[in-house]
């Protein structure tokens, strides 16, 4: 073996990181999120089929290809000739017992044995082992001994490490010899390389798919420098090989094992997996854990260095994991340029993988560029910089592809070998048109053929927030919300930046030595310069539960700040009623859980707006907030009680009546249905010939000519709570 394979496996994820409850879709709630993400896969048409997506596994050289190929030619024309002798005539070498095992289905004669897919599983870890220990015997020296070899751990297993309850039934791991097949349990969820499902017939794909689906969500939560992920169908004799990326699931040609060229298909496939290099396997090479120390490497560009240099950060666990199975895959780690100092930490990390132009010299996208720039303008023009973040390092993530050459992470790095075919297969299977995601996607989508391009960017930015579910004071709740609001009028109106991307993840809370909170507005993935180019529909943004009504709807209205202070008031509905603390969400989900238990149809407040599509859940805000009696019987009454939450109880209906109902408006301009106007007949012709003059007005477009006084008001009313809340919150501290 190579020494990349005699060692311990350098890219598996940290054994039992956990999913924070700050993450909407955490455990239970995120369970729930999967009959939601399920539909997508549908309606969205994320599944495509794409003949040549196995050739992404095929290593960068063209020396290593051709060796590869050979090698899969070769082993598959052995278990040709070894599946085809008599069980006497075959050699009683490991290779051979594993032939052995995976005869019947080879020749197909398994599925008249009857329905029993552990049957299946068996037959398919033999062929793994056998491709295993056939690779250790390799003999070309053009390439040497494979990085790996690829076993199955015991199938229909839950995965150990997993908070989840879902049970992996295939889990395909690295080793470093075929001989490990024969000691391998359970895997860690940490170490699974490729999942797999098997179905006892071949009809059964689209089934197969779906577990796969929600297999996928714990490769992206438990390991923390995953890009990608591969997996593998199996079903009767026919597999299929499924590369999942951050907005579509490519699925390859079928392989029927029955036959030679299917067989010789797989094999090379597992040959070219186990040869390539680690970020061919999904793997990002730039975040690394070190076992001894417990703690992660994490490498950054300069943005100051003119040679592309980069620095190192040292950090503990996330504290924000990528749970989502597509998206931008946000994660966050709290950092150190110093290892020694990890545990007190100076910077915040994130790591994204966000949309932009094909075109990388466009930075109008680009959130370390808006932060930069946010920075610059304000203390250019004497402005406060409180509630804003600063860059210190940051960039697009660069790797070695295999040829020594470093290039930037992206979509097309992905799926480089076979973009042309990728870009045919989109176009041919869906019209892009109705797909847009919960982030950017009109400016920042690829030009060719609807590929939708994604690049991979790390920054480092100080200062290091607190989540929201850190504290637990109403009052110091409020404190922050108001510092993040000012700050987000402050960087619209001095910068011209609109965030867009309001939630309980976005604003954070700063602590000072002497006690005294302050709010700080972070995640600029989604922002805009006012005033820039449009699609003629603008673009969806945003997170699901905190999406403003227009947004959700996808309508052609212009997004403006006034969506981002109607994502404030979900925000603060959504607490007063979860609680703020991570503590007291995990006692909201037990409770809800033990009032479902006892009627399957309690009624949860504000469940649909998180587990059903973009139209249904705008509906149901909608239905919410018809009335002030409807918004006090559907979401204030279900607020946690206690002094606290009651001045977050009146700021929300302060906030709700200014932005919907404001007093300084004519009623014309209140609500969130759309109001039919009749209007009074221009002529005394009119008048006798009855005619009708109605006009439909949409309260939400027309608010949007009077934006300046409602924020106002909005800023006024922060202002006011912030002023009690400081006075409460000194009050509790003493």
């Amino acid at each position: 073996m190579s020494k990349a394979a005699s060692e311990a496996t350098p890219f598996k994820g940290r054994l039992g990181a956990r999913i924070s409850p700050s993450n909407i879709t955490s455990n239970s709630i995120s369970q729930r999120t999967t009959r939601y993400d399920d539909a997508e896969l549908q309606r969205r048409e994320r599944l495509v089929e794409c003949a040549s997506i196995v050739r992404c596994a095929l290593p960068k050289k063209p020396l290593k290809q051709a060796a590869v190929k050979a090698i899969a030619a070769d082993i598959s024309a052995k278990l040709a000739q070894a599946v085809g002798s008599k069980p006497a005539d075959m050699p009683g070498d490991a290779a051979a017992a594993a032939a052995a095992k995976c005869r019947s289905w080879l020749d197909g004669s398994l599925l008249a044995e009857g329905r029993d897919e552990a049957k299946i599983y068996t037959a398919f870890s033999a062929l793994l082992r056998y491709i295993a220990h056939n690779l250790e015997l390799s003999s070309d020296s053009s390439i040497g001994l494979p990085n790996r070899v690829l076993l199955l751990a015991q199938a229909d297993r839950k995965p150990k490490g997993s908070d989840e309850s879902i049970r992996v039934d295939g889990s395909i791991i690295s080793c470093s010899r075929a001989a490990d097949a024969e000691a391998l349990g359970s895997a860690e969820v940490q170490d699974i390389v490729i999942i797999s499902e098997a179905k006892w017939l071949q009809s059964e794909h689209e089934q197969a798919y779906r577990q796969l689906i929600r297999y996928s969500r714990l490769l992206y939560a438990y390991q923390h420098n995953r890009r990608f992920a591969w997996g593998i169908t199996v079903c009767g004799t026919v597999v299929r090989v499924v590369l999942f990326t951050h907005d579509f699931i490519f699925a390859s040609a079928s392989m029927d094992v029955r036959r030679l060229e299917g067989r010789t298909e797989f094999i090379q496939f597992i040959v070219a997996l186990s040869y390539c290099d680690e970020p061919q396997l999904g793997f990002d090479t730039t975040i690394t854990w070190c076992p001894t120390a417990q703690l992660w490497t994490i490498e950054c560009s300069d943005f100051n260095s003119e040679n592309g240099a980069t620095v190192k950060y040292y950090a503990r666990d996330p504290v924000l994991v990528a749970e989502r199975k597509f998206g931008r895959h946000t994660r966050g780690f709290k950092a150190s340029l110093d290892p020694s100092t990890v545990d007190t930490p100076d910077t915040f990390i994130k790591d994204a993988w966000p949309y932009a132009s094909q075109e990388l010299a466009d930075t109008s996208r680009d959130e370390l560029q808006i932060i930069r720039n946010i920075q610059d303008t304000l203390q250019a023009r004497g402005e406060s910089t409180a509630g804003c973040v600063t860059a210190v390092h940051g960039g697009i993530v660069k790797f070695d592809a295999g040829t020594g050459e470093m290039v930037n992470d992206s979509t097309n790095a992905i799926i480089d070998p076979v973009l042309r075919e990728v870009a045919t297969a989109i176009s041919a299977k869906t019209a892009m048109s109705e797909a847009n995601e919960d982030e950017a996607y009109g400016d920042g989508e690829s030009k060719e053929a609807d590929i939708r391009f994604r690049v991979h960017r790390r920054i480092a930015i100080q200062p290091v927030g607190r989540p929201l579910y850190t504290f637990d004071s109403p009052y110091a709740l409020i404190i922050i919300l108001a510092d993040a609001m000012e700050a987000h009028t402050r960087i619209l109106k001095t910068c011209g930046y609109l965030h867009r991307d309001l939630s309980i993840n976005n604003i954070m809370g700063l602590v000072s030595q002497d006690g005294h909170v302050q709010g700080l507005l972070t995640d600029y993935d989604c922002t805009i310069k006012v005033g820039e180019a449009r699609t003629l529909w603008p673009e969806r943004t945003g997170t699901l539960p905190f999406m403003s009504i227009s947004n959700l709807l996808g309508s052609p209205i212009e997004r403006t700040e006034l969506d981002d202070w109607e994502s404030l008031l979900y925000i603060i509905c959504w607490l007063g009623i979860h609680g703020i603390s991570g503590v007291e969400q995990l006692r909201y989900q037990a409770e809800v859980k033990r009032m479902r238990k006892a009627d399957p149809f309690y009624d949860i407040p504000m469940e649909r707006w998180e587990i059903d599509t973009f139209e249904q859940v705008a509906t149901a805000k909608k239905a919410n907030l018809e009335t002030i009696r409807t918004f006090e019987e559907k979401i204030l009454n279900h607020f946690k009680t206690g002094d606290g939450y009651d001045m977050l109880k009146k700021l929300a209906l302060a906030l709700y009546q200014f932005l919907f109902n404001n007093l300084y408006l004519p009623s014309v301009y209140h609500g969130v249905n759309k109001l039919q106007i009749i209007e009074e007949a221009i002529t005394e012709e009119q008048i006798l010939m009855g005619v009708v003059i109605e006009t439909t007005v949409n309260p939400f477009e027309k608010r949007i000519e009077k934006k300046d006084i409602i924020v106002e008001s909005l800023l006024r009313a922060m202002g006011f709570y912030k002023q009690k809340a400081e006075q409460a919150y000194k009050a509790d501290a003493s």
